[in-house]
């Protein structure tokens, strides 16, 4: 059996096609078929115009019907399509919505900040040691999202307009860091609770990487801040090519080691975790479980 999630970001569209490693299992790790990432970057349109051009939205039917092709290709069984912060925003998303069903078949689903977030979580959930407290932060183009976990639970959860093309665009609207500032303050986090951060998103696996933290392990404040500050001090050409980075990323990498430096100072938090699963992982996981629970009805 194979399974499809379609990941429509700010920056990028993704399509990962995963099969489950142990298909008798309720829960089980999958086996990644295929991955493809495109840079279309629909926030460039959406954070300045409140719309998705013309040219972004034929370049965005495209890349659907190539993800169509590609998962009838690799016989995918079951699939969804999710869009996140930049189609949210976006007055004509609805009507691209309803274009893009017509043109390729696939129906994409619009998703809150809230499902975005909890999609994300029910990857990295079984990766969270449960006695421990954790500040998860899944930091993207458009949005960041927030949620506290205690004993494996989601305690609070929000969803701020604060990401890195925002940033680039310099969209990000002051009263919104404030309010995430208030939010995190407000947060009943008790003074001997030793909180760790786990960050998802392309931007922190990279900075993890690039600090030279191994991927199970956490990487501490001060080496994130170093990290983010050597990473200042190079131009995109050298982002590009002399540390490996794709250039949408190339420009934006730094807006999310920022957003992740705030959000670690004002909790306190000295260390965080980078694990790589994402909207994508989270979606794959949700079919699987659906898929189980439907055969234990029939």
């Amino acid at each position: 059996m194979k399974l499809a999630a379609i990941d429509i970001g700010s920056n990028a569209v993704r399509l990962y096609i995963a099969r489950p490693l142990h298909p008798d299992l309720d829960e089980t790790d999958f086996k990644s078929v295929e991955f493809t990432r495109l840079p279309l970057r629909l926030g460039d349109d959406v954070f300045k115009n409140r719309e998705i051009s013309r040219k972004k939205a034929d370049l965005l039917t495209k890349a659907m019907q190539s993800f169509a092709l590609l998962m009838e290709i690799f016989n995918v069984d079951m699939y969804r399509a999710c869009a996140t912060s930049a189609m949210r925003d976006a007055t004509n998303s609805a009507r691209l919505v309803k274009e893009i069903r017509k043109t390729t078949g696939i129906r994409i689903e619009v998703i809150s900040g809230k499902e975005e977030s909890r999609l994300v979580q029910s990857a990295i959930m079984d990766w969270l040691p449960a006695r421990h407290t954790f500040l998860h932060v899944d930091v993207g183009g458009g949005s960041t999202e927030i949620a506290l976990v205690k004993a494996g639970k989601i305690k609070h959860f929000e969803s701020f307009n604060i990401g890195t093309v925002r940033l680039r665009e310099k969209k990000v609207k002051p009263a919104e860091f404030d309010r995430m500032e208030q939010w995190l303050r407000d947060l009943p986090i008790p003074a001997d609770d030793v909180v760790h951060a786990v960050g998802t998103g392309g931007n922190i696996v990279k900075l993890h990487s690039l600090a030279g933290t191994a991927s199970s392990e956490a990487m501490n404040l001060h080496h994130l801040k170093s990290t983010n500050q050597y990473l200042e001090s190079l131009d995109i050409h050298d982002r590009v090519y002399e540390l490996k980075m794709n250039p949408d990323r190339a420009e934006v990498i730094h807006h999310a080691g920022h957003i992740f430096i705030r959000i670690m100072e004002l909790c306190n938090i000295h260390d965080v975790y980078a694990p790589n699963l994402g909207l994508k992982d989270g979606i794959v996981r949700e079919l699987w479980r659906k898929h189980h629970q439907s055969l234990r009805t029939d």
